[in-house]
């Protein structure tokens, strides 16, 4: 039994019922030979199938056309003119094209820009290429740069992802990225590289120089400096020291009674009072800093330098490190626990250098 077709359907669209057959046809089809399917149509039905009257249809059969012309990043003038063939046949306006092609635009243009980029290089050619189609799908010229750009950074981001993957960056390794944003137009000062990888990276490059030697050296330290001193790094830190706490006190006593005379008595003896303590660990808080003399630490309260002569070891931590001045182990707590490895690295440079 046929289900009658609901009226406000008929009303929506008015004539796509009524060839609902021609429809099927060309959608089964795939919406290829759509012509054709119109043709034998009307040359077989005495109601004729009016193309404008099927608004819809015509647009899926556009954006069908389109996505698989757009499928290898180019639009040829054939294909132009299949395009512009279905557009005039059923009288679709350009806000209507213009929506299709939005669907597509940015995808399609980002794959031809990074098709062009496999070989870490945009040409003049490949430029204007990547302009001519993106301006075929409506796509700004300040949009087109902002892909081309986005591409390229995606690609030297996961080159810097690739070298510092293993926690070690050569020289070699330094150059060969150098030499990749070169190709790729990249302004490593100006370029919006994922702060955590540009971090992680510029860190490993120190650690590298560091193990070849390298001493920095702070232009503005806080820590005061002698003449001929040279402060070579600073670090905010915590130094733990501890300390003894008095809580309260514990009382003992010992007490007589003497009876002198009827009423009267006195009592002799002694009372001690001990008091209840606790040890503790303490933050103060300041700056470390390695110089050409030794090291210091800075703080409004408290404060100490030990020179080189009198510093008989260090360990590093984790989070700190523990320097060693006669029997007396001082620690020290970095705020950013990742700089223990750098400040072990900027110490032994520098004894070497000075000792």
């Amino acid at each position: 039994m046929k289900k009658p077709t609901h009226p406000m359907f008929k009303k929506l669209f008015p004539g796509l019922s009524a060839h609902s057959k021609l429809v099927e046809d060309i959608r089964n089809d795939n919406y290829k030979n759509w012509e054709t399917h119109f043709n034998n149509y009307n040359s077989t039905n005495s109601k004729q199938a009016d193309p404008v009257k099927l608004h819809s249809l015509g647009l899926e059969i556009y954006e069908k056309h389109l996505q698989e012309v757009i499928e290898d990043y180019s639009i040829t003038e054939e294909e132009k003119g299949v395009l512009s063939k279905i557009k005039g046949y059923f009288q679709l306006s350009d806000a209507a094209i213009n929506s299709i092609k939005s669907k597509y635009a940015k995808k399609a243009v980002t794959g031809l820009s990074k098709q062009r980029l496999a070989d870490n290089h945009l040409s003049e050619e490949e430029i204007q290429e990547i302009g001519l189609f993106a301006k075929e799908l409506n796509v700004s010229v300040e949009e087109v740069t902002r892909i081309n750009q986005q591409n390229a950074l995606e690609l030297y981001e996961n080159a810097v992802k690739d070298v510092i993957s293993d926690h070690l960056v050569t020289a070699d390794e330094q150059q060969s990225l150098k030499q990749l944003a070169q190709q790729l137009g990249i302004d490593i000062r100006e370029a919006t590289i994922d702060k955590r990888l540009k971090e992680d990276y510029y860190y490993l490059v120190l650690l590298n120089a560091l193990e070849q030697g390298y001493l920095p050296q702070c232009k503005q330290p806080s820590v005061l400096t002698q003449n001929d001193e040279v402060a070579y790094w600073e670090i905010s830190s915590n130094f733990i020291f501890a300390r003894t706490n008095t809580t309260g006190y514990f009382s003992q006593s010992s007490r007589e009674g003497i009876k002198v005379a009827k009423g009267i008595s006195y009592k002799l003896g002694s009372s001690r009072s001990t008091p209840i303590r606790e040890h503790v660990n303490d933050n103060l808080p300041g700056i470390f800093a390695i110089t050409s003399k030794g090291v210091v630490f800075a703080a409004s309260q408290q404060s100490f330098a030990i020179p080189f002569t009198q510093l008989h070891s260090f360990d590093t931590y984790n989070d700190g490190i523990g320097l060693q001045r006669n029997s007396t182990e001082l620690v020290l707590q970095f705020y950013d626990k990742q700089m223990s490895e750098v400040i072990f690295k900027v110490l032994t440079n520098a004894i070497n250098a000075h000792v």
